[in-house]
């Protein structure tokens, strides 16, 4: 029973969100996005000895009114236990917004990790927003598939079967200051539970640029790890505090390389650590089998 409620509890919250979020009549004229926008960030961080260096980026436009379209991609590489393989992906999101009120959208993408026989994600959902002041509630409903993934042991080569998951995600972000946000969040992927913070801070800027400084941790249940930080450099618009570059130009990165709200290399990363920690008696999990 305990169980069952800790993993519908998220599916609640993120229903009342995904309602609260739902188009109602604007209250102010700002549109979707104030004009095509960007954001690019360089990103280091890692897991259990496996660290991972990253470059990140998205362009978002506005669809008229009140639609709005972001295109994002990020590649790195990891560098650990498994060698230093690539990593890769891209994402795109359509959504509607009023950013007096909150957003809704439906987003899709991939990621790619150059080991184990190379692990490929796959993820769409639905996305949601709801603004209070300077408070922001978020989340995700929606699905992930992965690849198999290949592991050599003594006893041959082994295959883990890396199924298709529902995943449930909800995250908060307090904004103390226009230009500092603080973050907290949870994710259900399977049978997968985590919970995460984070750190945003930019310095106040007349520029159509603005640069930020972020970090972010999450923890996995069975007490696995991830942290990252890095430097994000806002583009295009008017200039604005880091709460409006949030609600009126690119939506948050979640695709490719999201730790902990949303699907990408950290569920891929999730599973293959997971994987990996049998691996000297692979007959003992179900799912995995020989390929000799």
């Amino acid at each position: 029973m305990e169980a069952a409620m800790r993993h519908q509890a998220p599916f609640a919250l993120i229903s009342m969100m995904l309602l609260a979020a739902l188009p109602a009549q604007a209250q102010q004229t700002l549109p979707a996005v104030d004009g095509p926008s960007g954001k690019l960030s360089f990103t280091r961080g890692g897991a259990n000895g496996d660290d991972a260096t990253g470059l990140e980026g998205a362009v978002t436009l506005p669809l008229g009114q009140r639609f709005g379209l972001q295109l994002d991609g990020a590649g790195g590489a990891l560098d650990g236990s498994l060698g230093k393989p690539a990593f890769y992906g891209g994402g795109a999101h359509l959504f509607w917004r009023d950013p007096s009120t909150g957003m809704i959208g439906v987003e899709a993408g991939f990621a790619r990790l150059d080991a184990l026989g190379g692990v490929n994600t796959y993820s769409v959902g639905v996305e949601a927003e709801r603004y209070w002041n300077s408070f922001t509630l978020g989340g995700l409903i929606g699905v992930i598939d992965q690849s198999n993934a290949t592991f050599s042991t003594p006893q041959g080569q082994f295959r883990y079967d890396l199924d298709t998951r529902f995943v449930a995600a909800a995250n908060l972000t307090w904004y103390p200051d226009d230009n500092l946000a603080l973050t907290v969040s949870g994710a259900v992927a399977g049978g997968d539970v985590t919970a995460g913070v984070g750190i945003e801070w930019a310095p106040a800027s007349t520029s159509s640029a603005q640069p930020s400084v972020f970090a972010r941790a999450l923890l996995r249940e069975g007490g696995d790890v991830y942290a990252l930080a890095g430097l994000s450099l806002y583009f295009g618009g008017q200039p604005k505090p880091l709460i409006r570059r949030h609600r009126e130009d690119d939506p948050t990165i979640g695709n490719v390389m999201g730790l902990g709200s949303k699907a990408g290399i950290a569920f891929t990363l999730g599973a293959i650590c997971k994987f990996r920690a049998h691996n000297s008696n692979p007959c003992e999990r179900p799912g995995r089998q020989s390929l000799l």
